[in-house]
């Protein structure tokens, strides 16, 4: 049961004096009639009792008359007492109301917490946010705006003062959503979320295409149809969400998500056109950053070319339409076959370029490296016909001499002159020691210059190559030359002085010659000659 409030301040004097007149009166109240009372008049000994009587009385009536007027009185509250009441009648009451009033007084603590007070032409009320309701702040309130704030009323004892705890704050007024949906984007934007940079392409050919979207909407009928027309037969896969109203944002997240835990190449998120309020669920920042974190590329396809929601600024690529965003997302088939084609012949072409170039470097190569037995026919063409001059340089003296021999034999015989015939029998055997000593002498030359051409030719054998360690490397039948030729992977048979290997690649070098002892540039080796005269280079290395 509650007790009486106590009176105001201003009425205390009045409530000791009435409380004074009661005791009073309960004071006669108690005292005996007039006529049972003594007239201390009539006597002196009676006016001389009653003051005897009443000297010692007077201490216990004020004692009398105090509690009286103690009783009288209800008593009071501490200040504890009161706001304790205060809070426990006012707070129930307030626990959640809308009160919209002017920012004033802001201050942002370094803890997050935000202080501020809400007025209007004839009352102003402190306000505070918490850190945890400010940080999910759609808007920067500043100082001026004005708000619509829900909470709870809270009166805080120490101070003896209540205020507004805000849970949710939304700006008021004309220009409201256009000040929210501004502030979202400068956001965004200092985090980065829509820099050019940060856009992926789209791919070339998607192998599943995800779209979030209304099932019964138009834009889905336009999306599909200009995806079957390019590309007939393009997996399609839709999560169906809700597009515009209350929740609408909430249920377009869930399905961007849906298609990304699916596996799709790429996303499209699309609706038809509407006004700017049917079209405010795409400019949800949850939205917003649910296409951030999408893991494939996003294209946004909202409204018509005109409308550019938070959604559109965020996605990796825009579409004006949806039949736009299908054209962006498959390519036409058609073309694609045809291009295809045309990149195939012009492989081809490229194929039989290399190859016939491949060819004319074999057929250069085998000139340079011609067969040693052909090599060796021609050496003996030249030997024999070395051999025949010589025979004729041998012959064509003795003719001679025989002619002399022949002249003298007929001078002789016409003087006969003994001496002289000796004489010049001694001269003929003379020569013609000389004439077989030169002659040997000429087989001999011509002999080791034979040995010698003989000896520089070995290096072009190939069978003696190959017997000496030596290996032939052939890809598709031809005669590997550098390692350019060749790349990693490739099968290559190599010939050996018996028999063959069929091997694979896995690895190449241009760089340092292998072999060492090699002297002379590109690591040719010196190439012997004698007399001046150029042979065929042997047959190189590889």
């Amino acid at each position: 049961m509650s007790r009486p409030k106590p009176p105001g301040a201003g009425a205390t004097g009045d409530l000791f004096a009435r409380a004074a007149e009661r005791a009073a009166a309960e004071r006669v109240r108690a005292e005996p009639p007039a006529a049972e009372r003594p007239d201390p008049e009539r006597s002196d000994a009676g006016r001389a009792a009653a003051g005897r009587e009443a000297e010692p009385s007077r201490p216990a009536a004020a004692e009398r008359e105090r509690a009286a007027v103690e009783k009288a009185l209800p008593r009071p509250y501490t200040v504890r007492e009161l706001t304790r009441a205060l809070k426990s009648a006012i707070e129930p009451r307030f626990r959640d109301v809308w009160v919209a009033g002017e920012v004033a007084n802001l201050r942002r603590q370094a803890s997050g917490h935000v202080y501020f007070s809400l007025k209007d032409d004839d009352a102003v009320i402190g306000a505070v946010m918490w850190a945890s309701q400010a940080r999910r702040l759609a808007f920067a309130p500043g100082e001026g705006l004005e708000v619509l704030a829900r909470g709870f009323v809270e009166i805080y004892p120490p101070h003896g003062k209540y205020q507004l705890v805000v849970q949710e704050l939304e700006p008021r007024g004309a220009g409201a959503q256009a000040l929210q949906l501004q502030q979202l984007k400068e956001r965004l934007q200092a985090e980065g979320l829509l820099d050019p940079a940060r856009k992926r392409p789209l791919p070339f050919l998607p192998a599943r295409v995800g779209v979030a979207t209304s099932p019964t909407g138009a834009a889905l009928r336009d999306l599909l149809r200009v995806l079957h027309a390019r590309f007939p037969g393009a997996p399609v896969l839709i999560a169906p969400c809700r597009v515009q109203g209350e929740g609408a944002a909430a249920t377009v997240i869930s399905a961007v998500r849906a298609l990304c835990r699916a596996g799709v190449d790429v996303v499209v998120v699309t609706r038809g056109g509407g006004s700017q309020e049917d079209l405010w669920a795409f400019n949800d920042e949850r939205l917003a950053r649910a296409i951030a974190a999408c893991p494939v590329p996003v294209v946004s396809a909202v409204g018509h070319e005109v409308d550019v929601t938070v959604a559109d600024l965020v996605a990796d690529v825009r579409a004006a339409t949806p039949t736009h965003a299908a054209q962006l997302v498959v390519p036409v088939r058609d073309e694609l076959v045809e291009r295809v084609a045309a990149l195939r012949a012009r492989l081809a072409r490229a194929q039989a370029g290399a190859v016939e170039g491949r060819r004319r470097t074999l057929r250069a190569l085998r000139a340079e490296l011609a067969d040693p037995k052909h090599l060796l026919s021609r050496e003996r063409h030249r030997l024999d016909d070395l051999a025949h001059r010589g025979e004729a340089a041998v012959r064509g003296p003795r003719r001679r001499e025989r002619a002399a021999l022949d002249a003298l034999r007929g001078r002789l015989t016409r003087l006969e002159p003994r001496a002289r015939v000796r004489a010049l029998r001694a001269r003929m055997e003379s020569a013609t020691r000389r004439l077989g000593g030169w002659q040997a002498a000429t087989f001999r030359r011509e002999a080791m210059r034979l040995e010698r051409l003989g000896a520089r030719l070995e290096p072009a054998n190939v069978a003696k190559l190959l017997a000496r360690g030596f290996a032939l490397a052939l890809r598709d039948g031809h005669l590997l030359l550098r390692s350019a030729d060749a790349q990693v992977g490739d099968a290559v048979r190599v010939a050996l002085a018996e028999g063959w290997l069929d091997a694979r690649i896995t690895g190449r070098d241009a760089g340092e010659d292998p072999l060492p002892g090699r002297s002379g540039p590109a690591g040719e080796p010196e190439r012997p000659g004698h007399g001046g005269e150029a042979v065929d280079p042997p047959l190189r290395r590889r």
